[in-house]
């Protein structure tokens, strides 16, 4: 279990994009809490994990939604989180936890933030870079649903 602990660690120095993969009770949750306890003490930094569940909202709902009838754009949840925590000025590191399961639906727009350009690109145009005070980690029991590209960024 230390050793998982030391490997995510190992990764987060090199990855912006990380998927901690196993079944439900692995200890997946206990791996992230403890490495980010020890960061802190460490560094002295504050770090804080934001948590959401994709699967328990559509897509839409997400990232963000033009309203038919009036043509009104309504930011998603998981924008609202990007643009909160994505602020260089932010005197504490985030890590960002989709904890659920992987949907291709929703997991391929997030490409364009797993690759290399680490930009979150909106429907309605708005472009929202990665600062270097935020990971995106994702914990879930399974990969049978993403896509290899998407596997291979995270």
């Amino acid at each position: 279990w230390v050793l998982k602990v030391i490997q995510l660690f190992e990764t987060t120095k090199v990855r912006h994009g990380i998927m901690l993969v196993g079944p439900a009770g692995g200890g997946k949750s206990c791996i992230f809490k403890c490495l980010k306890e020890t960061l802190q003490e460490c560094h002295g930094i504050p770090y804080k994990d934001v948590r959401f569940n994709p699967k328990a909202i559509r897509a839409q709902e997400m990232y963000g939604e033009t309203d038919p009838l009036s043509g009104e754009w309504t930011t998603g949840v998981f924008a609202a989180l990007w643009a909160k925590y994505n602020n260089r000025n932010n005197a504490y590191n985030t890590w960002i936890i989709a904890d659920g399961p992987v949907d291709a639906i929703w997991i391929e727009d997030l490409n364009t933030v797993l690759d290399d350009n680490k930009i979150l690109t909106l429907a309605n145009g708005d472009r929202i870079p990665m600062t270097d005070n935020v990971k995106i980690m994702f914990e879930v029991e399974t990969l049978v649903n993403a896509s290899p590209a998407t596997v291979s960024r995270a």
